[in-house]
């Protein structure tokens, strides 16, 4: 008969518990609410205070690559720096009359050199400079037709000594960029040398020319369309590692032999290793065009005698590269144009990065390798 305990009967623990609980029951409240409360809130701290994992930026956020330290000059196809490639390019019209005007200076550091007759079976060299002036230039002679359409293709200043009628009569209305060394204010930008004698001592210097591009505007970038270009296959059974050409008499006769340690040619003129006056090296060449040219001889309209030359036009063209031989043709169909090498299934050939000399050969001389 629990109901009829009466409250004196109740174990006095629990009556002192009920008694306590009466009278604090408002403490009690708050302590039972603040043990229910107390782990809540402490998982809230520490889910609000945890390390927020950082998110990988190559996931979520594409890093720009990094700017190119070298990219292919558009010359030569060899990796500079991309200020060099967005140098101006210039043209030397440069004197091959033997023996007064040889050693040269420069050529061995050209990027492009074309070498072309003019009067009297003697040749002549149009060198195009990018990647680097050499410290001296020349002899510098005059200009032809010819050479004003391979300037005209590259869009580059060309720099010479006055020229024949025709030449000069085509520069100004064709556009070409002109530094003539022997009208008006170019003439600063030269000198005469004391040991030669002249018409063959007219030189000039790296320096000197970066001056005379940026008094007469001509200090741009390059806009010409770059040659294709492959990667080196040197070879160590080269099928062509000789070839020779003839341009006209002994002193003009010019060889190339094949060199595996480079993938390149030594050029030879009249029988000896043909030298860079500014270094004493033999001259180097990764790339040789062959193109034969339809070429005829005739006046200029002041009775000088001139050479002339299918510029534009079209004809074979043997491109040598790697110890062998690739046959095609050439063509220009605008004094504008660049020349374009094709081989027989109409293919552009590409070259090996490096300096190319083009050898312009008329249809009745021969080119043997």
């Amino acid at each position: 008969m629990d109901d009829l305990r009466s409250p004196k009967d109740a174990p006095p623990s629990w009556q002192r518990f009920k008694e306590f609980i009466h009278t604090h029951r408002t403490r009690v409240i708050l302590a039972v609410g603040l043990l229910l409360i107390a782990p809540a809130a402490a998982w809230a701290y520490m889910e609000y205070n945890k390390p927020v994992q950082k998110v990988s930026q190559d996931v979520h956020v594409p890093k720009k690559p990094p700017k190119p330290t070298t990219v292919a000059s558009p010359l030569t196809g060899l990796l500079v720096s991309p200020a060099i490639a967005k140098q101006p390019i210039v043209g030397v019209v440069i004197e091959n009359l033997n023996p007064d005007a040889r050693p040269q200076s420069g050529l061995g550091a050209a990027g492009v050199v074309y070498e072309a007759l003019a009067e009297g079976g003697i040749t002549r060299f149009l060198a195009f400079y990018l990647d680097s002036l050499p410290p001296s230039l020349g002899p510098v002679r005059s200009i032809r037709t010819y050479f004003v359409d391979w300037g005209l293709e590259f869009n580059a200043p060309i720099i010479h000594a006055g020229g024949n009628a025709d030449a000069l009569d085509e520069i100004g209305p064709l556009g070409l960029k002109d530094i003539n060394a022997l009208y008006g204010s170019p003439s600063q930008y030269f000198t005469r040398s004391k040991d030669r004698v002249a018409p063959h001592n007219l030189y000039t210097t790296g320096d000197e020319v970066t001056k005379a591009l940026q008094a007469d505007g001509f200090n741009t970038a390059a806009t010409f369309t770059p040659s294709p270009r492959k990667k080196d296959e040197p070879t160590a059974t080269p099928a062509h590692p000789d070839i020779n050409i003839d341009y006209s008499y002994n002193g003009y006769q010019v060889e190339y032999k094949y060199v595996q340690a480079c993938n390149c040619y030594d050029r030879f003129l009249a029988g000896t290793p043909h030298i860079d006056r500014n270094d004493g090296k033999q001259i180097q060449v990764k790339n040789v065009v062959v193109e034969y040219m339809p070429t005829t001889f005739g006046t200029t309209r002041l009775g000088e005698q001139t050479v002339i030359m299918a510029t534009p036009g079209s004809g074979q063209a043997i491109v040598f590269r790697d110890g062998g031989a690739v046959t095609g043709t050439w063509s220009k169909a605008t004094h504008s144009q660049r020349t374009q090498l094709l081989d027989a299934a109409g293919k552009a050939i590409p070259l090996d990065a490096g300096n190319t000399w083009y050898s312009i050969v008329p249809t009745s001389k021969t080119v043997s390798y």
